[in-house]
């Protein structure tokens, strides 16, 4: 046994995302322990409100981004405000709060496979140099207080699945507030003043690949649309963690 290995056997303590229990050797290296997998796993079964697919198969998208021209929306599962308590949640805390790879990597393996198949569909198999990877900006605020962005660190790892380039393309100008205290509208004015473009950024002839951890109105999201086909992008695809279920 190297050291390595010893350390990460017996010294490392790695921790349930759900429950927060430490997990035995063999679970160590995921994100949840058997128990709070299932409830993941019953977690991506429940269905749309509007279609009535489970989210890793629905199609809807809510409004706003959908007039902004976005291709799709891919998530895992539905956030409901009764679930919070449920492993499914809590680990959208984690991302957001602590900066723990197993748990990033998780996140981007799952979404992985959904996001590859949009893909394919727009030639990406022969054409993957015209593919490029970013994420909506997080708040200053958060961003301050926790010292990094998690819809970052997601699409980093994403892109290193896909083997494409991620290109930090949007900002949050200062002033912005956070979008968790707005209501709809106030979040869509918030979004489309406050979410800025680089300098620099060119999308001619390119696809992008835009993530965000949680989907609530689309405000955010539908911003850094609009902005990206601006840039000269050819499409936009969306994906997240999570999403409001009543889209």
């Amino acid at each position: 046994m190297t050291l390595k290995e010893f350390v990460r056997r017996y010294i490392t303590v790695h921790k349930c995302g759900g429950c927060g229990e430490i997990l035995e050797y063999k679970y160590s290296e995921g994100a949840f322990c058997p128990e709070c997998r299932l409830e993941w796993n019953a977690a991506l079964t429940v269905g749309c409100g509007k279609c009535f697919k489970p989210a890793v198969e629905c199609t809807c998208m809510p409004k706003p981004l959908s007039k902004s021209g976005a291709l799709c929306l891919r998530k895992l599962y539905f956030y409901e405000s009764e679930c919070a308590s449920e492993a499914q949640m809590r680990i959208i805390f984690k991302l957001k709060r602590q900066k723990i790879r197993r748990m990033i990597d998780f996140v981007s393996g799952e979404l992985y496979p959904f996001v590859y198949d949009e893909l394919c569909a727009l030639g990406f198999g022969e054409q993957r140099e015209r593919f490029v990877v970013s994420a909506c900006p997080r708040g200053r605020t958060s961003q301050n207080l926790y010292g990094f962005d998690q819809s970052e660190l997601v699409a980093k790892s994403l892109c290193a699945r896909l083997g494409v380039d991620y290109v930090p393309m949007f900002r949050q100008r200062i002033g912005g507030k956070e979008q968790k205290n707005l209501d709809r509208n106030e979040r869509m004015k918030n979004a489309k003043a406050h979410i800025q473009l680089r300098k620099g950024i060119d999308l001619k002839g390119k696809y992008l690949i835009l993530y965000d951890d949680m989907v609530t109105t689309g405000a955010s999201m539908s911003s850094c649309v609009r902005l990206a086909m601006k840039s000269g992008a050819i499409g936009v695809v969306c994906c997240s963690l999570a999403c409001t279920k009543n889209l």
